[in-house]
């Protein structure tokens, strides 16, 4: 039981900056940001990139990680020069700087500033580029690195000593390079994104693996394919080298990358992450106006002269702030002082930051730690840290009681003379305490709701730095968050405020039983991963913050189940209907998954709501994909009589004229017409010459060459959409998303030298393939398997010279 303890409460200020910002972001004397890594000490994010062909690694503060202020260079070591992808880690007073000169293994560069400087530290230690660092819950570090076959994982025996290597079964993109490992652990979900295949390509982009095992087993790639990915984005373009870090609210997770401008330029972006679950999300990647990081409700980084006015205290002790730090200098005293803030209190869910410093031991029972929930002297929980025991200490006060303490080990190097982070989240019941990103425990039934946060010593001189509370936890930062469009947005994250704010239920209670959210709504597991909302009955609605980039006409994909006939739903854009009452079909039973496309809304520019209204019926929905569209109706052809006409608009491959007809030798792919397709019919002939593999693409989104050098047959399959091939062996239908998955075949026998005409309607999810006979259909396919529902068109050819004509395509 704590019977003695020094505390103070915190003056929380809120804090200002920016609503908004656009991506890419030019930072003070940048010359170009590539391979960004972001990390956080005593409240402030720090953010460093690669090098360049000169001396110096450069660096730069911020407290909302989009506003940055130049803090010079943190190092001029040679090894600087064209170094990769330094990244930063904070570990018992020490800052660790990781990174590679010119690809040549890693160096480990240390300092006590996060702004440096850093100096080496170890000799070479080997190991492929872009190395980063995960440390478990119990304390083990893990170093990353990149590699031909997948991600590279080993443990360490300390900061600057790396183990030898392990391949992550799973983690290979593409068959090719894969690059720039960050992993994170929220939940018991470790989440890997990488990303590939090389930089200076268009079609450089994060993917998304998970595992449950830990940071040296297999894990499985994201079925969803690449969750950043713009090939085709102008300045927006190959994006990629991602990492991730808590925002300023202390709950939502944000994404940082670079885009390429040229060979050489790359810039900052930054997009929110959410999760669904144990589905990981990123609402991006955004090229518009978003909403700048929430703050925290409340924060103190201490700095001015003195505490204030806004305490009380009780039983004295000896507090004042020095150099930006709280201070308490009293030891060998048994007397229990409390001095807290008398205007703030969190509300019943929450998280709470605290960064805690030992000066000077006592000899009594020195320990010094956080104080949250406090209501008064009767009622209030502690984290304490005791550097003689290297342990975690937790217990609860609840109406003068103590309740039982909870003791957890830190590791064995845990230095409490060092600065250190605690970290509480209650959500209901339920507390989670972390110490320096380290889950050390979970309790439920404290016995405590919302109260004040402070900070504590017990016969120790202590110094107390940034202090923040936050109102969201668990993820839920990310509900009021304004989501792109065009974007998918989950279901669940539909908006804070409850009963007639968020939503409107009409039953009591949660009928799925899933209690992510604190509500009424009724929210159940779903099969394709992560929850979604169910029982939508008649006259009830959700509602969605969103950021619509710009004016004009989106198709919306609903992606639902229903066994009902006659469903019926309606959007809203703010107080506008902008679909009519759309009818659902049935989809057969309740884990039968459907996307429908309800086509035509016109929308604004600018920050809005979007409301889900059910206005019959009744039917469980997942996701609403947003996409920018372009229903009219014409006929486009291309007879390719002495050049390709000019509604072609990207290429790769050899693609020539002859004798009339477009051709193309070994691997290439053309595309034709928006992305903002949808329905349409296409049509071509089309002649093996030597070798069969061709045909026509549907649905084309980021297309994109492989490698350094726009290697078309790298880049054979990177594009998404569908591909409707003719072989000599039949005809078959598969998917692209970056990898090929095989949808359908028919066999049959089709001969080199031979015109076959060949014609795909493609009509909602829908995919008729058609060869010879333009009557009766080779293939009849239906993708419920989470569709693309709008693209480019195009003709492709793998591993064979294949000859196109007559093309057309009518929508």
């Amino acid at each position: 039981m704590v019977v003695l303890v020094c505390l103070v409460f915190a003056l929380i200020l809120p804090v200002s900056g920016a609503y908004a910002y656009t991506n890419y972001m030019t930072l003070p004397s940048e010359s170009g940001i590539g391979d960004p890594y972001v990390m956080k000490y005593n409240g402030v994010y720090y953010l460093y990139t690669s090098g360049g062909s000169s001396v110096g690694f450069k660096c730069w503060s911020s407290t909302d990680a989009v506003n940055w202020t130049y803090a010079g260079l943190c190092s001029t070591e040679s090894i600087t020069v064209d170094g990769y992808a330094p990244e930063v880690f904070y570990w018992n007073g020490t800052f660790y700087m990781y990174t590679s000169p010119g690809g040549g293994g890693h160096y480990v560069l240390t300092s006590t500033s996060p702004t440096g400087p850093f100096t080496v530290a170890t000799s070479n230690l080997g190991h492929s580029i872009d190395g980063s660092v995960f440390i478990e819950d119990n304390g083990n570090w893990y170093f990353l690195s990149a590699g031909g076959d997948g991600i590279h994982s080993a443990l360490m025996s300390s900061p600057t000593s790396i183990g030898s290597d392990v391949v992550l079964g799973g983690t290979q993109m593409s068959g090719q390079w894969t690059e720039a490992p960050t992993l994170i652990k929220r939940n018991g979900t470790y989440y890997l994104t990488e990303s590939g295949n090389h930089v200076v390509s268009p079609g450089y982009r994060v993917n998304l693996a998970t595992n449950t095992a830990g940071p040296l087993s297999s894990f499985t790639q994201s079925s969803t394919g690449p969750i950043l990915l713009n090939s085709e984005g102008g300045s927006n373009q190959a994006i990629g080298h991602s990492g991730m870090f808590v925002g300023p609210d202390l709950d939502t997770y944000y994404m940082v990358y670079h885009n390429l401008l040229a060979s050489s330029v790359r810039h900052y972006n930054l997009d929110a992450v959410g999760f669904n679950g144990n589905k990981m999300v990123v609402y991006g990647p955004s090229s518009w106006s978003m909403q700048t990081p929430a703050a925290p409700n409340y924060e103190d980084r201490f700095n001015r002269a003195s505490i204030g006015a806004g305490y009380s205290n009780l039983n004295g002790g000896t507090w004042g702030i020095t150099s930006s730090f709280l201070t308490q200098s009293t030891k060998g005293s048994t007397a229990f002082f409390v001095e807290y803030e008398n205007t703030f209190t969190t509300a019943s869910d929450y998280t709470a930051e605290f960064n805690v410093q030992e000066t000077s031991r006592g000899t009594i029972a020195p320990r010094f730690g956080a104080v949250y929930g406090y209501v008064d002297a009767n009622n209030y929980g502690v984290a304490i840290i005791n550097g003689v025991t290297k342990q975690l200490e937790t217990e609860v006060l609840v109406g003068g009681v103590w309740s039982t303490q909870v003791l957890t080990s830190l590791p064995a190097s845990f230095d409490s003379t060092k600065l250190h982070t605690i970290r509480v989240e209650k959500s209901g019941t339920t507390y989670k305490y972390f110490v320096d990103g380290m889950l050390k425990e979970t309790k439920t039934g404290a016995g405590l709701g919302a109260g004040k946060v402070g900070y504590l010593a017990v016969d120790t001189a202590a110094k107390f730095g940034y202090i923040a509370t936050s109102n969201k936890v668990n993820g839920n930062g990310i509900f009021d968050f304004y989501k792109p469009i065009p974007g998918t947005i989950e279901a669940v994250h539909y908006n804070l405020g409850g009963e007639g704010v968020g939503y409107h239920d009409t039953a009591a209670g949660n009928s799925g039983g899933q209690y992510i959210r604190n509500d009424n709504v009724d929210i159940r597991n779903n099969p394709e991963g992560g929850h979604n909302v169910g029982w939508n009955a008649t006259g009830e609605w959700l509602k969605y913050n969103v950021s619509v980039k710009a004016t004009g006409a989106y198709n919306l994909g609903i992606r639902y189940a229903t066994t009902y006939a006659n469903s019926q739903v309606r959007v809203w854009l703010d107080s506008t209907d902008v679909t009519g009452i759309v009818t659902l079909p049935a989809t057969g039973g309740w884990d039968n998954w459907q996307t429908y496309t309800i086509k035509g809304l016109n929308l604004t520019a600018g920050n809005h709501t979007i409301k889900v209204e059910t206005v019959t019926g009744e039917y469980d929905f997942y996701t609403l994909k947003f996409v920018q569209a372009d229903n009219s109706s014409f006929t486009k052809t291309d007879s390719f009589a002495t050049a390709f006409s000019g509604d072609w608009n990207w290429s790769g491959g050899n693609w020539s004229i002859v004798s009339g007809a477009a051709s193309i030798n070994n691997m290439g792919k053309r595309t034709l017409g928006s992305t903002g397709w949808s329905d349409y019919t296409v049509e071509a002939d089309i002649k093996g010459i030597g070798g069969l593999n061709s045909g026509i693409m549907v649905r084309v989104q980021n297309p994109a060459q492989g490698g350094a050098d726009n290697d078309a047959g790298l880049g054979t399959d990177f594009y998404q959409g569908y591909f409707a091939s003719i072989s000599t062996g039949g005809v078959g239908l598969g998917k692209q998303n970056y990898n090929w998955t095989a949808l359908a075949s028919v066999a049959g026998t089709y001969n080199l030298n031979t015109w076959y005409h060949m014609k795909v309607v493609v009509s909602g999810n829908n995919i008729k393939v058609y060869v010879v006979d333009m009557v009766t259909p080779k293939i009849n396919y239906t993708d419920n398997s989470t569709p693309f529902i709008n693209g480019k068109v195009g003709l492709r050819a793998h591993a064979a010279n294949t000859q196109f004509d007559n093309f057309s395509v009518t929508h």
